[in-house]
C-alpha cells in the first residue's frame, strides 16, 4: 500500500511534534516533489521547513506526475501533484489529505483518503501516543479541526480497543 501525504498535514504533525507518528505507523510515506516545495517554502512555518531539509529515510520524494488529472485543476499544485499520484497507484495507495475541496475530488475519483486526525487516532489507539494530548498539539498550531472531525476520531479511536 502506498500512504500519500498532503502538505497540509506534514505541516501541522510537524509544527505539533507529532511527525513520528507516520513512520511508526506506516513504513514508508510519499509525498510529491510540489509538497517537497510547500514544505521548503520560506513562507512555511519553521517547523516542516526544518524537517523537510532533511528528510527521514522513510520519507520518499517522487516527481509530480506529468500529466494531472483535469479534476484538480481547482485545487493548488501539492494537492493536484497528490491526488494524481494516488490515482495513478489506485487501488493500492491511500491519501493523508485534509482540505475540504481537495477531499471532495479525491472522493469524487473513489480514492481512498484519510485525514490527519484519523493518522491520529489510528496511533493512539496502537498506543503510541495520548489522543487529547495529540489533538491539543494539534489545534495549538492553528490547524483547523472541527468539533465533528474530533469527535468521529474519537470515535474512531474508542472503538478499536
Amino acid at each position: 500500500m502506498l500512504i500519500i501525504c498532503d502538505t497540509s498535514s506534514l505541516s501541522a504533525l510537524a509544527e505539533a511534534g507529532l511527525m513520528g507518528v507516520l513512520p511508526q505507523s506506516f513504513q514508508r510515506v510519499i509525498i510529491t516533489e510540489s509538497i517537497r516545495q510547500e514544505c521548503a517554502h520560506a513562507g512555511a512555518p519553521a517547523s516542516p521547513r526544518d524537517w523537510i531539509s532533511q528528510p527521514p529515510v522513510w520519507l520518499t520524494v517522487m516527481a509530480d506526475p506529468v500529466l494531472l488529472l483535469q479534476e484538480t485543476a481547482v485545487l493548488g499544485p501539492g494537492e493536484a501533484s497528490a491526488i494524481t499520484l494516488a490515482w495513478n497507484h489506485r487501488p493500492a495507495s491511500i491519501l493523508i489529505l485534509d482540505e475540504k475541496r481537495g477531499r471532495s475530488v479525491a472522493t469524487a475519483l473513489g480514492l481512498a483518503i484519510t485525514g490527519t486526525t484519523a493518522v491520529i487516532a489510528d496511533a493512539a489507539q496502537a498506543g503510541l501516543i495520548v489522543f487529547d494530548d495529540a489533538v491539543q498539539k494539534l489545534q495549538t498550531t492553528g490547524f483547523r479541526l472541527s468539533p465533528a472531525v474530533i469527535q468521529a476520531a474519537r470515535v474512531r479511536y474508542e472503538e478499536h480497543p
